[in-house]
């Protein structure tokens, strides 16, 4: 199956059905979040904006894990997944049960949401930074004990956001938060390679003046503020959790085996350490840009205006999941902020690396098509673009972290890093590709898609001349039209 213009139609009309409610008398209210656990009961068709810290870690010895002398072999990918395991088992324990909200994992990157004490922004960024001090220090203990390395850097920004929860069933939900603080803890926490825990601008501004000092030109968070934070709420869970998990030296057995392709057909409830899955994939991040601004925007006018930001963000996520799933066999493996990140592979018995690229570029001009439907179903003039990072190379995907419902989806690989970063480099809409899938794409894919404007699928199609363009099917219908046959074949003489 390929995509086509009237069934996406077709499915964004339903996912005009399902778009979560925003009640007015909680959607600006963040004391509903008091109540600890909400985030992961939170029901599918509800919306809320939240106020609070957004804490961003990210694990800073990742990338050197991913492979082994320079390559990804399974061996690496067991070590690799090890790793994220144990850090997923400390940060599961320490977050979910101290009066903070473990929001997701996405690769080596924990974001969790700190809403307690309501209405006290310094007291909650007080609180996310003692967040980052303890798990620092477990992550320590329980690296030294399995001998991975700890180093962990924290970013901080606190606000307003717009939180959400989509998917299908247990293994499949997100909970998303859209908006400017989880978008900027996340980019100061990306923005550097030195250990620690920073705040952004507007966090600094809402903490004591005695919190920072000035180091190196800048500001940064004074030690002993660190230090009285850490003393001043004890996240009691967290000598327990990490003793435990120091002390344990039984480590799950990672067993890759070849999926049966589609992807699609691959259940994360189904996936476990010793039945993961690998083989060479085509990893693309889409991403919604400009989505922050509009969002932040939204929150700033009012009920009406976040009620039509939830519209346009669940058709549109909804819509990019059903292309990459029902039109072109793959699988996503969460929907991050506004971005959606997700798998595509061909090759029954052994991987077809170029045409795993292709099908990804055909699946991102799809999307680009999708999209501007959705805008068009929505009524939407939002100031907002897709663009899309593609890359290629060996990929593992299992469940990790705690057994049951809580267990963490993953893809880990320097095709899912890139693919991320070759998206972010993106300047608003377009397609790019990494090194890797460039290297390895078909001429006509490496032309037109490494870089560049992201085409409609019809434009792709006739490109690539897939079986469904349009050029292809005039050709099919109206033989005289192929201009071998307007004349004939001239003779030597």
């Amino acid at each position: 199956m390929s995509w086509n213009q009237d069934r996406a139609k077709s499915r964004i009309r339903e996912h005009l059905k399902t778009v979560p409610d925003v009640d007015r008398q909680i959607a600006l209210d963040s004391k509903v979040l008091a109540k600890r656990g909400l985030l992961s009961r939170m029901p599918l068709r509800e919306a809320f904006v939240v106020e609070g810290a957004h804490l961003y870690g990210q694990l800073l010895d990742f990338e050197d894990l991913v492979t082994e002398h320079g390559q990804e072999t399974e061996a690496a990918h067991r070590r690799l997944l090890r790793f994220l395991n144990m850090h997923y088992r400390v940060w599961d324990s320490l977050v979910d049960g101290d009066d903070g909200d473990r929001i997701d994992y996405h690769g080596a990157r924990l974001h969790a949401v700190v809403a307690s004490p309501v209405g006290d922004s310094a007291a909650q960024i007080e609180r996310a930074v003692a967040l980052a001090r303890k798990l620092t220090e477990a992550a320590q203990k329980v690296g030294e004990a399995h001998g991975f390395p700890s180093r962990i850097r924290f970013g901080i920004d606190h606000g307003k956001c717009l939180a959400m929860t989509t998917g299908r069933g247990a293994h499949e939900k997100d909970t998303l938060f859209l908006g400017r603080p989880a978008n900027h803890a996340a980019k100061l926490v990306a923005s550097g390679a030195e250990e620690g825990i920073f705040l952004t601008e507007t966090a600094q501004k809402r903490v004591a003046a005695a919190a920072m000092r000035k180091h190196a030109g800048g500001l940064t968070l004074d030690e002993a503020y660190i230090a009285t934070a850490a003393r001043k709420y004890a996240f009691d869970s967290l000598d327990r959790t990490a003793s435990a998990i120091a002390s344990d030296s039984s480590e799950p057995m990672f067993r890759f085996k070849r999926p049966t392709l589609p992807l699609s057909s691959v259940k994360f409830s189904e996936l476990s350490p010793a039945n993961s899955i690998r083989m060479g994939m085509a990893s693309i991040f889409a991403d919604i840009d400009g989505f922050t601004n509009f969002v932040d925007q939204s929150i700033q006018g009012g009920s009406e205006a976040i009620r039509d930001a939830v519209k346009i963000v669940h058709v549109i996520r909804e819509e990019l999941n059903s292309v990459l799933k029902d039109d072109f066999g793959g699988k996503r493996v969460r929907f991050i902020g506004d971005c959606i990140h997700g798998c595509l592979a061909k090759g029954e018995r052994a991987d077809d690396a170029a045409g795993s690229v292709r099908e990804a570029a055909l699946c991102a001009s799809a999307m680009r098509s999708s999209f501007d439907l959705c805008l068009e179903a929505v009524q939407s003039d939002a100031a907002i673009d897709l663009a899309v990072g593609i890359e290629y190379g060996p990929t593992p995907m299992t469940r990790l972290g705690h057994r049951g419902d809580d267990s963490v989806r993953c893809a880990a690989s320097r095709a899912t890093i890139n693919a991320e970063r070759t998206q972010q480099a993106i300047e608003h809409g377009g397609i790019r590709l990494g090194a890797a899938a460039a290297a390895i794409a078909d001429p006509t894919v490496r032309k037109h898609f490494s870089s560049g404007r992201l085409m409609s699928f019809d434009s792709a199609s006739d490109l690539l001349m897939t079986p469904q363009a349009p050029a292809v099917q005039i050709l099919r219908s109206e033989p005289a039209a192929r201009s071998h046959a307007a004349s004939p074949k001239p003779t030597r003489g």
